[in-house]
């Protein structure tokens, strides 16, 4: 439809359809989830419960679901840290796992331009795409405000506000004058897309993570800047951590 519409009828199109494709998305997971053997029913309705508020596949909000369960089960010392927030599903599921089995005791920190996403640069292309996404990712996508990503967490399903942090502003920006504050970090999920948004937050943020601790790359296997800037990072530092898909373009990995 992108190719052959004009742009003002795809996007009315696209806005219409998209919400209730992703609704039928997440019916069919909890359907199919709740058959498998050994379901776990606490995951299965916590992710049910945040896929409304995520662009991130089932999949992929269940491998946050398990990585932030482990950390708190392990005792991985430090904080929980998402770059990349949109409209805030990721960063609920992390806060509700947090309460049910933290007892809200990690501080949690949430950085986003709450703008929508920055263009791409040269380092995002191959072959003229930025990846394998369900449509193009123009300047502004994927846009959640701190005002929507604030209600959903504080007013909708109340979230401890002295706990939690939302740090607005481009992760170039925010993150050398922030990253001071942080403790340790048990869980970094970046989900920026780009090359640059992924690179600075390794720079910024990477040697803060604790041995035992998890990096979640929600775009490595679709964005491919994301992937060029992970394998460039942990190439140069000489790092051996396999890197585990997550099922539908994301992945993780456990530094050691």
């Amino acid at each position: 439809m992108h190719a052959v519409l004009p742009k003002s009828l795809y996007d009315r199109v696209y806005f219409f359809l998209f919400p209730r494709y992703k609704a039928r998305l997440r019916r069919q997971y909890r359907d199919r989830a709740l058959r498998k053997p050994n379901a776990d029913p606490e995951k299965i309705a916590t992710v049910f419960k945040c896929l409304e508020f995520s662009l991130v596949g089932s999949e992929g909000m269940e491998a946050t679901y398990d990585c932030t369960r482990r950390v708190i089960r392990e005792n991985v010392a430090g904080d929980l840290v998402e770059c990349g927030v949109a409209q805030g599903g990721s960063a609920l599921l992390i806060a509700l796992v947090n309460a049910k089995f933290g007892g809200s005791r990690r501080q949690l920190w949430l950085f986003d331009s709450y703008e929508g996403l920055p263009d791409p640069t040269s380092e995002d292309y191959k072959d003229g795409k930025t990846g394998t996404h369900i449509r193009p990712l123009p300047k502004g996508s994927c846009l959640g405000t701190i005002g929507d990503v604030s209600r959903l967490l504080f007013e909708q399903h109340n979230i401890p506000r002295n706990s939690t942090h939302l740090v607005k502003g481009w992760f170039q920006d925010t993150l050398p004058v922030t990253r001071d504050k942080l403790g340790a970090i048990a869980l970094l999920r970046l989900d920026g897309d780009w090359y640059e948004s992924t690179k600075v937050c390794f720079e910024n943020l990477y040697d803060k993570v604790s041995p035992g601790g998890f990096v979640i790359l929600d775009d490595y296997f679709s964005c491919y800047g994301c992937k060029r800037a992970t394998d460039e990072f942990l190439a140069a530092r000489g790092t051996p951590f396999p890197i585990i898909p997550d099922g539908r373009g994301g992945a993780f990995f456990q530094k050691l």
